[in-house]
């Protein structure tokens, strides 16, 4: 029977596990619905993991010597006895190591034990990586509280500046239409209805609406702007050493934009400075799950991230 290694990256829309043999070769990759437990609780945080973890075992059976969870929203889980126990099917005798996702997507695209994550997707945090830990980290507060310069950032700085053009009767730019088109309403009040009425992190989708129109919306690059600054300002907030690697993760930042190309210039012109893109994070995964248990080797790393490619 072979011996593999299970890797899951979790998240708030969806739950992705990959099966690696021990030379790095990734054998089967399953996803599934929502995981994070701040989006569907602990219980059905555990049981989608559960559920996920299992089909891509029936793909790629093995004797699992180690899984690796990288779980957003994971500080809820930590405080549940028996999570992990419940995330893990019945057959699998490995206990499971939990992982920040910020972790997970730094060991996605480097190897080495030391450097530096900044994520920006609906939320926003930059961390300082030492192995499997995050030893120091900025922001990552929520919505309510921070996440400056995230997508959800965004696309509320999208929609307070449509609603301040409609409450002044001010003439409305390219980004205030297309807010209220995405939105399908018409005036201010329907606007402000529309937001209220829906969940907080409804504002995130609005922030493409920035990325589309920042070439021809002074109003859309301002904003897009503001937000490089912040990221910026967030990462220099750890007082990061030079020639160690800074991985950019999350969609707003690894997604071709004016925001991910304005931060990658700030970024590439300190002298030292080398910028790489998180992949999946189950890569990352896998890639501390393999270092850990089994070998630590650069070659490998470079095999899960090729194998995985297949499964993209």
């Amino acid at each position: 029977m072979t011996d593999v290694v299970v890797g899951a990256d979790i998240g708030g829309t969806s739950t992705r596990v990959a099966v690696s043999d021990t030379t790095g070769s990734v054998l089967a990759v399953a996803a599934g619905g929502p995981g994070n437990p701040n989006t569907v609780g602990v219980e059905g945080s555990a049981a989608q993991i559960r559920s996920v973890i299992e089909k891509a075992l029936t793909t790629a059976n093995g004797r699992v010597l180690a899984v690796v969870i990288g779980l957003a929203g994971g500080s809820r889980a930590v405080a549940v006895p028996g999570f992990l126990r419940a995330a893990v099917p019945d057959r699998v005798d490995a206990l499971a190591q939990l992982v920040g996702d910020p972790t997970v997507a730094f060991c996605s695209a480097t190897p080495e034990r030391r450097g530096y994550v900044l994520v920006a997707g609906t939320g926003a945090i930059a961390a300082e990586v030492v192995g499997d830990e995050l030893v120091q980290q900025r922001d990552g507060w929520g919505w309510l509280l921070g996440d400056e310069g995230s997508g959800f950032w965004l696309g509320r700085a999208a929609v307070r500046s449509t609603l301040a053009a409609l409450q002044g009767a001010q003439p409305l730019s390219p980004l205030h239409e297309a807010v209220l088109d995405s939105s399908s309403t018409r005036d201010y009040l329907e606007l402000l209805q529309a937001c209220y009425q829906a969940t907080p992190t409804w504002l995130a989708q609005f922030s493409t609406l920035v990325s589309a129109h920042a070439a021809d919306d002074p109003v859309a690059a301002g904003i897009a702007a503001e937000a490089v600054s912040l990221l910026d300002r967030l990462f220099l907030s750890l007082e990061p050493e030079a020639e160690l690697p800074v991985v950019l993760g999350g969609s707003v930042l690894t997604t071709p934009g004016p925001v991910s190309a304005g931060l990658r210039e700030r970024l590439a012109a300190r002298p030292g400075t080398a910028v790489l893109t998180s992949s999946s994070g189950v890569i990352g995964a896998l890639w501390i799950a393999l270092r850990r248990h089994v070998a630590e080797s650069t070659d490998v790393h470079e095999r899960l991230v090729a194998s995985a490619a297949r499964f993209a």
